[in-house]
């Protein structure tokens, strides 16, 4: 079976985001979730005692604002299982800004042995313009960092469209990235209509624009020898993430936390997208 951890804080929410997550949060409330999650994973384990754990995969949210120890509290849960046997696939999405050496060490040690870094686009206007609470200066260090670091399963997200970007933008970032470190995967988003405010309608790419982006970023990867997957994602060959094709493969996986999906045997249920809601119901299975 295949996992996935809800970490539902962000510094700051950006504006085309659409996740269950806040921006409001302290050390408390932080402590107090994983608490809350901890128990929804260890009520899950003792009726499924024997299932195998193929992947874990933290999202966001920006699971990067945890600690090193937070991050060890909830691998943990899945160590004692007797599923967690050689798993070839632990994934933590990050943002820059939370990436430093002593940082990749200490997951790397954890068993963290894949990073998925959200850079979105090099552009410093429209990161300002999305709220993206990062600079090229983080990114740089990041990938400065990345380039040491004994995590060599890296994925990079960029977005194709946003406010402020200008034509052959994602042509640039990649080559830019590439500069700095050879990821093994890209995935490119293209912005969705529906999730952007009116105010940005008058600085965004037209349509076609934004398609031509996405294809240049194609041909440039394919170029570089990867191999595209899925709409969005593309890998060097091995480097497909099997965390995201057992979606498209329909396997079985569980989500735990805020607003997390899970599909087994062939039913979709998903948790409360609502502090509130998710908290009661897992103090309701005490």
């Amino acid at each position: 079976m295949f996992f996935y951890l809800h970490i539902p804080f962000c510094r700051q929410k950006c504006q085309y985001c659409k996740f269950a997550l806040t921006p409001r949060f302290n050390a408390l409330k932080v402590r107090t979730y994983i608490d809350v999650l901890k128990k929804e994973m260890g009520s899950f384990f003792a009726e499924n005692p024997v299932v195998s754990i193929e992947t874990i995969y933290f999202g966001g949210g920006t699971p990067s604002i945890l600690t090193s120890g937070q991050v060890s509290e909830i691998l943990g849960i899945f160590q004692i299982q007797k599923g967690f046997v050689d798993i070839s696939e632990i994934t933590l999405e990050s943002n820059p800004e939370d990436i430093t050496d002593e940082y990749l060490g200490a997951i790397s040690e954890l068993g963290i042995n894949r990073l998925s870094l959200g850079i979105q686009t090099l552009n410093s206007e429209s990161l300002h313009m999305v709220g993206r609470t990062d600079s090229n200066e983080s990114i740089f260090r990041a990938l400065d960092s990345i380039a040491k670091s004994p995590i060599e399963n890296i994925s990079i997200d960029l977005i194709a469209g946003l406010p402020g970007t200008i034509p052959g933008q994602i042509i640039s970032d990649l080559t830019e990235i590439f500069a700095r470190i050879t990821p093994k995967h890209v995935s490119i988003y293209m912005l969705e209509d529906e999730s952007y405010p009116l105010s940005w309608k008058s600085q965004l790419p037209g349509e076609e624009t934004i398609r031509n982006e996405y294809l240049s970023g194609m041909e440039g990867l394919q170029s570089k020898g990867f191999l595209q997957y899925e709409l969005s994602n593309f890998a060097k060959p091995g480097f497909e993430s099997k965390h995201n094709r057992s979606y498209w493969n329909h396997s079985d996986y569980r989500g735990f936390g805020l607003g997390a999906t899970s599909f087994i045997n062939g039913e979709r249920f998903a948790n409360s997208s609502s502090f509130a809601g998710y908290y009661k119901r897992e103090k309701q299975t005490d």
